[in-house]
């Protein structure tokens, strides 16, 4: 029986990963770039450790893939918005700005120096060149418009080479944490 990839999204690591990017950035940055860099993040994580750092579901939207509670806790009036708003505010329709420092406390000194890493590699792209870019990406559908479709974990750990044996061992690995995080109430 196939078992689908999930991840428990943490709007507080969330949250810090943004902040240390508008950090590097000096505290303002466009929100289309944010927003690629943090989906650019997860995918590396999983590359390397078969677990995002967000732990947001993907989703494709018109411009590119986003992870899709942060894109929405960019707007106003969404949950997790009491964790978000304190630390990261809409400076304009496009930009936001590092309201004030979470540290970093829930994202380990790897995926510091991984969220480092893509912002060294793509902190000079522009909306045209970051659109062309995650466009290439293969777990990306162009089909969408100007809708928003999930990407599934399944499709998204295929499309960065993970086996289907690798894919049921993420699938079963992120279950039983689940299963434990449910049973210790965590």
């Amino acid at each position: 029986m196939n078992q689908s990839v999930q991840f428990q999204f943490n709007p507080l690591k969330s949250a810090q990963a943004a902040a240390y990017f508008l950090k590097l950035h000096g505290g303002s940055m466009s929100k289309y770039i944010l927003l690629k860099m943090l989906y650019l993040s997860d995918r590396e994580a999983l590359k390397k450790w078969n677990v995002p750092i967000t732990g947001d579901e993907p989703h494709s939207m018109e411009f590119g893939p986003v992870p899709s509670r942060i894109y929405d806790l960019t707007k106003d009036g969404v949950r997790f918005a009491e964790i978000w708003k304190p630390i990261i505010t809409t400076e304009s329709k496009t930009r936001l700005s590092l309201k004030s420092d979470p540290g970093r406390d829930e994202l380990s000194d790897e995926e510091v120096e991984l969220i480092e890493g893509i912002y060294q590699e793509f902190k000079g792209f522009d909306f045209v060149k970051m659109k062309a870019f995650c466009h290439k990406l293969p777990e990306y559908d162009d089909t969408v418009g100007k809708g928003s479709r999930p990407i599934k974990f399944e499709t998204l750990l295929n499309s960065i080479g993970k086996s289907a044996e690798q894919i049921k061992y993420i699938a079963d690995s992120e279950r039983e944490m689940r299963l434990l995080r449910n049973a210790f109430g965590a």
